[in-house]
Formats: structure tokens, C-alpha cells, sequence
């Protein structure tokens, strides 16, 4: 009984933490963005430490900028380093590339202080986080050596007013970018797409809502503007080719020119230049289908055929798909009398309260067979498929892949396995059956969890697959010749969201 009420109270704690200091971090970090974007740099940044300081992960990114670039707090690499490095720990790609190109103003001592900082870090409350930052704040007023700071980001002008702002959406939206509702509000979506365009196109990477990009929107889009109801073709459907060999000479220029300034250690050139080819030593450029489902519809723009079961758009946000999971002992945890243990019931009065699993009534009428839709856009037959999924029960397993031919049966998919025995599979099909050419075991469970899955293949059939920029396995197959006649998604068992589905293929 003691036991069960220690769990009672740290389940209540973590609630407690969960619906309060969680919601007060992204209300704190959106007050600061807006201080930021009209020109309060010390105020922003007082905002940006409280919710970094708490594990937000804008928050975090914000604050290496801010440190990064001297707005409205001394300049510091080392810990625009750190507060990056954080960031990217958290799944933020544009975090990690930022950290990177910062490593070389900096020394080896400072990037090798900058990581022990950022491996020493530790999330704390928000009312921990105000009270540090003004003890910081109060300390900084005493130092007698002067600091850079500057009041405004140099060459940027009056802030965007509301109509400019929604007018920047709909550019992003107009390139394939997912900047959320068209609202003039940016908020976090809009913010994650202004990095991915500045990251596709060999910008700084900042996020910010300014005038300098909206000016580079009007001119990417020659003028061209998207409504919320007139969504382009180009947004879902093509995707003009980057030049992506003009941008990696600057780039390296720019690695030669910082060197002739500035001695720079070995290792720093090796993580650079490690940096620029894993971002644009991809052969795959054109983007031949994207669909984030923002819309609120999948069967049309791009147009997803359902073969079996059933899909919904949920929130304008994400494709749900939901087929039972088999119950078995192992998965239940369930006692041989089909009886609970008292551990297993304590546990399972809690586990609702954080899993984000489906209410109740969302079971009724529930299809309880394989549940298939594709979409018959053509695809090289070298390609990069890339899935952001959550899968929200144990057992689930769910695959995305490409097919040839109208009956979908050659084709190469990628399973998706959570749970306990959570396993990322790449499997053939044939006319002759199916097999399991390459696969992995995780140490970590994939339910609960959004994860970005990639499925890469060349000319000469080697495949990677890349879960979390972290490559898992590779395996050359080429049993299927040709290009492929389309996509699909399937799902055998589990509750899964797919967020975004994107493929890109080499001219």
C-alpha cells in the first residue's frame, strides 16, 4: 500500500508538472517571440532563458540565437554552442546546422566547454528559471567589462505588421512549406518552416519573422501568392530542383576563407565539412510528392486512394489510422489467470492520463483488418522516401513504401514496429512473396513517440534507412528495376498519426 501511494504521488507530481509548467514555458516563449519580432531584444531574452531553462525546445533554439548574434545579451559562441546543442538533442535539424556553422569562430577549448556545459545541463521549473535569470541579470550589472549588444539586428527595418506577416505564410506555403494556419500569428510551425527554407535554400538559419525574408519569399515566388482556400499545386505536388552545387561552393569558400583568417583546429574543419556533405551529398533533389495534410483532406490535392480500413484527417494536423492490436500475454501484461499484478493495475491507472492514446468512444464501428491507401504519383527509381509518424500503442506495426504496377504487389516497404521489441524492417515483394532484407532491433521503444523515418535508394539499388538522421542499417537489392508507379501507406496493427509524407527523386 505504501507503495502504490508513493505512485499515486509521483504520478499527481508529474501531472501537476505536465499541465502547468509545461503550458506556462510555450505561453512565456510565444510573449518573447513577440518582443523579439517588434525589436525588445533584452525583454525577448529574458523570455527565452526562463523557457529554455525549462527543456522548451524553440525556446532553446532562440536563445543560442540570441547569444549567437549579441541581441539584446552579451555575445557568447559558447553558449549559443550549448543552447543549440540542446536544441538539436531534442530533434530540432536546423539546430544542429546552426551548432555546426557556429564551430567555426570558435576554439577547440571553447566548442569542448560548450559541450560539457550542455551535457551538464539540467531542466528546471519555470519559477526556478525567472529567478535565475534575474539573479543573472542582477550579477551582469556589476561586471566592469563592457559588452556588445545590440539593439537591433542590423539592416532590418520596421517589424512586419499583421497582413506582411500572413502574406510570409502564404510564400512559405506556396514552396511546400508547412507554416500552419494563414493568420499573420507565426507561431511554431511557421517559425520550423522559415528554418527549413532558409536551410533548403543556403540561408542563415534563424526562424525569424522579418522584412530581409518576406523581400526573399516575394522574389523566390516571383509575386505569386497562395490563399488559405486555393492551395498551388506546387505546394503538394512538384517542387522546383535547389541548386544545391552553387550553394555548397559558397559554403566551402566561405570553410576556406574563415581558415585564412582564423588557425582552425583539425577537428573543427573535419565536423564542418562532415556537416556540408551530410546535408547536400544527397543525389536526390527534385521533390516529386509532399503532403502534410494541413488541408484537412487526403483525398484530393495530392489524391490518396483507400484500398481497406479507415483514415481521417484530424486537426488539420495529421493522417490517423487505427486497426486493433492483437492482446496477448506478453504484450497485455496479464498474469496466466488473465488477472493484473497490483504493479500492473497502479500503472495502468496512470497510463491514460500521458499516453495519448484514443478515448473510449473513438473504438466504436472500429476496422479491425489491414487498412492500405497509395497514391499513384510516379517516382525514379532513385529516391528518398521520408514519414514523420507517431505510433501511440504497443505492437503497432505500420508500413510505407513504393509499389510498381496496378495491383501494388512489387514494390519495397519499410515496417515500422513499436513496443517493447520495437524494430525498423525493409522488406521486397514479389510476385513470388515477400522478404526481409534488412531490419534492426532498437534498444528503445518507438511508441508514444514522434520519430522521422527515411527510406533512401540509388541507381545501383543500395538502400539506406535513416531513422533521426541516424542511419540504422544498409542493404543493396536490386531484384526491382525501373522506376516505381506510386506510394503507399499500410497498417497492420496499432493506432498510428502520420504527419508529414514526402518523397524526392534524382533528375
Amino acid at each position: 500500500m505504501k507503495t502504490f501511494r508513493q505512485l499515486c504521488a509521483t504520478a499527481v507530481m508529474i501531472l501537476g508538472i505536465l499541465l502547468v509548467s509545461f503550458p506556462a514555458s510555450a505561453q512565456n516563449f510565444e510573449e518573447a517571440m513577440g518582443h523579439f519580432e517588434n525589436g525588445d531584444y533584452a525583454v525577448a531574452y529574458q523570455g527565452f532563458s526562463a523557457s529554455a531553462a525549462t527543456g522548451h525546445r524553440d525556446a532553446q533554439f532562440m536563445l543560442g540565437y540570441v547569444y549567437s548574434k549579441g541581441f539584446g545579451a552579451p555575445q557568447d559562441y559558447v553558449e549559443a554552442h550549448k543552447w543549440f546543442n540542446l536544441a538539436a538533442a531534442q530533434g530540432d535539424r536546423e539546430a544542429g546546422r546552426a551548432r555546426d556553422k557556429l564551430v567555426a569562430a570558435m576554439t577547440a577549448e571553447q566548442v569542448s566547454l560548450a559541450q560539457k556545459l550542455a551535457q551538464e545541463w539540467k531542466a528546471v521549473t519555470l519559477d526556478e528559471a525567472g529567478k535565475s535569470s534575474k539573479n543573472t541579470d542582477t550579477a551582469a550589472t556589476t561586471e566592469d567589462e563592457p559588452v556588445l549588444v545590440w539593439s537591433a539586428p542590423p539592416g532590418e527595418s520596421t517589424p512586419l505588421d499583421r497582413e506582411e506577416k500572413r502574406t510570409l505564410q502564404s510564400l512559405l506555403k506556396a514552396l511546400g512549406y508547412d507554416p500552419g494556419p494563414l493568420d499573420g500569428l507565426p507561431g511554431d510551425r511557421t517559425r520550423q518552416a522559415i528554418r527549413s527554407y532558409q536551410a533548403d535554400f543556403g540561408l542563415e538559419i534563424d526562424g525569424l519573422v522579418q522584412r530581409a525574408l518576406l523581400d526573399e519569399l516575394r522574389s523566390r515566388n516571383q509575386g505569386k501568392i497562395s490563399s488559405e482556400t486555393e492551395v498551388p499545386s506546387s505546394s503538394k505536388a512538384t517542387f522546383e530542383a535547389v541548386d544545391k552545387e552553387k550553394i555548397l561552393v559558397d559554403q566551402l569558400r566561405k570553410l576556406v576563407n574563415d581558415g585564412s583568417k582564423t588557425a582552425l583546429p583539425e577537428e573543427v574543419y573535419q565536423q564542418r565539412i562532415s556537416a556540408l556533405l551530410q546535408e547536400y551529398d544527397r543525389p536526390w533533389s527534385l521533390r516529386v510528392f509532399f503532403d502534410n495534410f494541413i488541408d484537412g483532406d487526403f483525398v484530393q490535392n495530392p489524391e490518396w486512394s483507400v484500398e481497406s480500413g479507415d483514415f481521417e484527417v484530424r486537426s488539420r494536423d495529421y493522417l490517423f489510422t487505427s486497426v486493433p492490436v492483437p492482446r496477448t500475454s506478453s504484450s497485455s501484461g496479464e498474469t496466466s489467470t488473465g488477472e493484473k499484478s497490483t504493479t500492473q493495475k497502479a500503472v495502468g491507472l496512470f497510463s491514460g492520463i500521458f499516453s495519448k492514446a484514443l478515448q473510449p468512444e473513438e473504438r466504436v464501428g472500429q476496422y479491425t483488418g489491414y487498412a492500405e491507401i497509395y497514391n499513384a504519383s510516379p517516382i525514379p527509381g532513385s529516391f528518398s522516401v521520408r514519414i514523420n509518424l507517431n505510433g501511440l500503442l504497443d505492437g503497432g506495426r505500420l508500413v510505407t513504401g513504393v509499389y510498381q504496377g496496378g495491383a501494388r504487389i512489387n514494390g519495397y516497404k519499410l515496417a515500422y514496429q513499436t513496443g517493447a521489441t520495437s524494430r525498423i524492417e525493409l522488406l521486397a515483394t514479389t510476385s513470388s512473396g515477400q522478404e526481409t532484407i534488412g531490419s534492426i532491433a532498437l534498444a528503445e521503444s518507438l511508441t508514444g513517440i514522434g520519430h522521422s523515418l527515411e527510406f533512401n535508394r540509388n541507381r545501383e539499388g543500395l538502400m539506406d534507412v535513416v531513422l533521426d538522421d541516424q542511419k540504422l542499417f544498409s542493404v543493396t537489392d536490386t531484384r526491382l528495376a525501373g522506376d516505381f508507379d506510386g506510394l503507399l501507406i499500410g497498417n497492420h496493427a496499432g493506432d498510428f498519426r502520420i504527419v508529414e509524407i514526402e518523397v524526392y527523386g534524382e533528375p
